[in-house]
């Protein structure tokens, strides 16, 4: 009975099920994704090694859908990732570049008062779309990322 259950234990050891396993987990170890900052750009690192695969820093963003074009949800969301994050950052710029002019109008003497208020508030407006835009940018990446990676074999 001993030599029966050392033999059949000696087989569950050597079962080729468990070396897949692990085979598919280097795998899976090796093309995940993530993102990290780094002196406040936005990277995608791959794998464990943390190969860096794509940069956004200002006015640039990257191309979401050609790392993640496996995964057809995670496609969807890396262009609307694609399509927001472009416009926010322009957005944002034009806000403060605004609010730059309305401070800068409100010193001057003798102007019309109308003129820095309606500046100020196109700068509020343009930084506040901008902000939804890079807002709604952010949860598409996070979201392609995660498609991405719950597809891949494990």
């Amino acid at each position: 009975m001993r030599r029966f259950i050392a033999v059949l234990c000696a087989a569950l050891l050597l079962l080729p099920g468990a070396t897949a396993m692990s085979a598919q987990d280097s795998s899976y170890d090796e093309n995940a994704l993530r993102v990290e900052s780094h002196h406040g750009d936005l990277q995608i690192v791959r794998g464990v090694q943390g190969t860096v695969v794509a940069r956004a820093g200002v006015f640039h963003g990257p191309k979401v859908a050609s790392l993640v074009s496996q995964s057809e949800n995670a496609l969807a969301e890396a262009r609307v990732f694609e399509r927001h994050y472009g416009p926010s950052q322009y957005l944002i710029g034009l806000g403060i570049a605004t609010l730059g002019g309305a401070i800068g109008a409100s010193r001057v003497p003798d102007i019309n008062t109308a003129i820095p208020s309606l500046l100020t508030t196109a700068s509020v407006l343009l930084i506040g779309y901008g902000g939804w835009k890079m807002e709604t940018a952010y949860r598409a990446l996070s979201k392609a990322i995660w498609w991405y990676n719950r597809d891949l074999k494990r």
